[in-house]
Parts: C-alpha cells; structure tokens; sequence
C-alpha cells in the first residue's frame, strides 16, 4: 500500500490522549490537518486511557520510553518551554 502511495506512509500510530495539547475532536482514526505534511491519517489507539493505564501497559510489557519521564517531564515542547511536573517532584530537590 505505501508504494501505490508514492512512497509515502498514509497513517501513523500515536500516543495522543484526550485532554492531550491539539486532540480537540480526534477520534480514533483522524485525518492530518495543516499543511506542513503530505496528508495522513491519525490512528490514536489510546485517546481514551488514562495516565495511570499508559503507565501499568509500559511497565507490564517492560517497553522502553524516553527518559525523561523519570525525570519529571510529563509533556516535551520546545527547550525554552518544557519544564519539570511539580506534582511528580520526589522531595530529593529535584
């Protein structure tokens, strides 16, 4: 299928879950929006689990996710605008 499409992948599976930035009414398959990508389809197998769901499946299944997460950071953006969670600091300073 992605060579009848030029070479191009049509969908791509994500991580997006509802109340996510940029979610507002995705479903569970989305077409792209924009214009700065050739069109694809968003599939969003975990829009509606819960944080605590995300976390028991990695753990359980020993999957790699980045590390920063076990430093605090909850959301990635920009390096100017990316900051620690405060509700995940352990009391060590950090």
């Amino acid at each position: 299928l992605i060579e009848a499409q030029g070479g191009r992948p049509m969908g791509f599976v994500l991580g997006t879950r509802v109340g996510d930035p940029n979610c507002k009414g995705q479903g569970a398959f989305a077409p792209s929006s924009g214009s700065h990508m050739p069109p694809f389809m968003r599939v969003n197998p975990i829009l509606d689990w819960s944080y605590g769901r995300v976390w028991h499946f990695l753990r359980t299944l020993e999957l790699p996710y980045c590390s920063l997460y076990d430093e605090g950071y909850t959301s990635l953006g920009k390096k100017h605008n990316t900051r620690r969670n405060p509700a995940l600091a352990t009391g060590g300073g950090e």
